[in-house]
């Protein structure tokens, strides 16, 4: 914890017989004393983990007292807490899953309390049509929401993936909820999850509009976690309008990176590392709209918040990249090929394709025949790894990439126009910008 939240603290100064020195100076060294220190210590942490996670955990709280009460038969301070409650969840602005279920846990000892009272000598029994009114209604939403968060989380699953799913009931949850239009207008959440749903179906610019205006002026009514994923899905839209063939999506994925940045969506989760993920593609992104200071000071502002075990491979990518865009190229390879390799595969494909780059700019052709061959070989051993449609594009980059050197070694005029009229017809190529880009050069020598 103290690591990952602190990085002012270097791990190697907080090892334990070094904590112990400074904390016991002048005694020897005991380990099963530090071992129950830190036994107690993580103890605490959990219980501050608990209280930091704030409004939740303290109505979760309310609730075992609300059982309790009822348990005992303290009908006088189980109606007060009951209500209680009620009051404090009214004016809850972020109803997700957890305040559901709340109401719906809270709704359940309503039910129970009025069952054993049900022969007392107060009738509650006058409760029953209002609990069983307000179960219905808290249920229905529990299970809007966590159908819908899900359906949103099989957006980013590839079709082979999703098939392997059952999700018949879900599907006839999702359509129960795209009709029921009076409901789900009483949910900010709801709402924003319908509209995602809506977008994803029809690719309608019109539901794009109402996202990105949820994104930008509404924060107080979501979450950070719903906001990061509204993030991936505004992202999603505009990678899918580019790779249509509209460049000026570009400059709007842009935009959406500073507004987050702007509201500190780092990652999933609010305190946590910057998400080597999303640090990669806003490194991308703003190169594509030619944003190359800016980009400078955004990696020398944000790198230390990376994890530590990608910090250093994904600070130097980062500082290739922007090399790269200004076409300073053997710095960008040098800085390449001090990166080592691991076995994620995203990073395998991110850095293979950046040395091919480099090689083709400074013009190593016979050591880029080398690479295309070691590109392929590491495709077809990741096969099973890789996503159908990025296999498909990566597959296709090195494709024409090959015919591209080939075309200029030859000064081949027929494989030229072969290469222009396929890359201008196929959408579905990794890095086709830039080798459309080199194909114009070498025609025009």
């Amino acid at each position: 914890y103290i690591v990952k939240f602190h990085p002012e603290f270097p791990e190697s100064k907080v090892s334990k017989k070094i904590v112990f020195s400074k904390l016991f100076q002048g005694t020897e060294y005991n380990d099963g004393l530090m071992r129950t220190l830190i036994f107690n210590l993580n103890n605490l942490l959990k219980e501050f983990i608990i209280l930091e996670s704030g409004e939740n955990t303290l109505l979760k709280r309310e609730l075992i007292l609300l059982k309790e009460y009822n348990k005992k038969k303290l009908n006088k301070l189980f109606l007060k807490k009951f209500e209680e409650m009620e009051s404090t969840l009214d004016k809850v602005k972020i109803r997700d899953d957890d305040y559901f279920m709340t109401r719906i846990k809270m709704q359940r000892e309503m039910e129970i309390f009025i069952e054993i009272n049900r022969f007392g000598k107060k009738d509650y029994i006058q409760f029953r049509v209002l609990s069983v009114k307000k179960m219905s209604e808290n249920l229905t939403d529990f299970i809007y929401l966590t159908t819908v968060s899900y359906n949103n989380l099989m957006f980013e699953e590839s079709p082979e993936i999703i098939k392997k799913y059952s999700t018949e009931l879900l599907d006839i949850i999702k359509e129960k909820f795209l009709e029921d239009e009076n409901y789900v207008a009483g949910n900010p959440i709801l709402n924003l999850y319908k509209l995602q749903i809506l977008l994803h179906k029809s690719g309608n610019e019109e539901y794009y509009i109402k996202l990105k205006d949820n994104f930008l002026n509404k924060q107080n009514e979501t979450d950070h976690f719903d906001r990061y994923n509204l993030l991936n899905v505004l992202q999603h839209y505009c990678i899918i309008r580019i790779f249509e063939g509209n460049p000026e999506y570009r400059r709007e994925r842009f935009e959406l990176y500073q507004i987050a940045l702007e509201q500190k969506l780092f990652s999933l989760y609010e305190k946590d590392y910057f998400d080597d993920m999303l640090f990669g593609n806003i490194v991308l992104v703003a190169i594509s709209v030619n944003e190359l200071d800016w980009l400078n000071d955004f990696i020398k502002k944000y790198s230390h918040m990376l994890s530590p075990e990608v910090s250093d491979s994904t600070k130097k990518y980062s500082y290739a990249k922007l090399n790269f865009a200004r076409s300073n190229f053997s710095e960008a390879l040098k800085l390449l090929n001090s990166i080592e390799l691991t076995n994620y595969v995203r990073n395998n494909f991110s850095v293979r394709d950046l040395i091919m780059k480099s090689m083709y700019e400074l013009g190593y052709y016979s050591e880029l025949y080398y690479q295309f061959d070691a590109y392929s070989k590491f495709l077809r051993k990741n096969r099973k790894n890789i996503e159908s449609l990025r296999f498909t594009r990566a597959n296709n980059f090195l494709t024409y990439f090959r015919k591209l050197v080939k075309a200029k070694e030859n000064d081949d005029l027929k494989l030229k126009s072969e290469i222009e009229f396929e890359l201008n017809n196929n959408t579905e190529i990794m890095e086709r910008t830039w080798l459309q880009n080199k194909l114009s050069e070498i025609k025009n020598q």
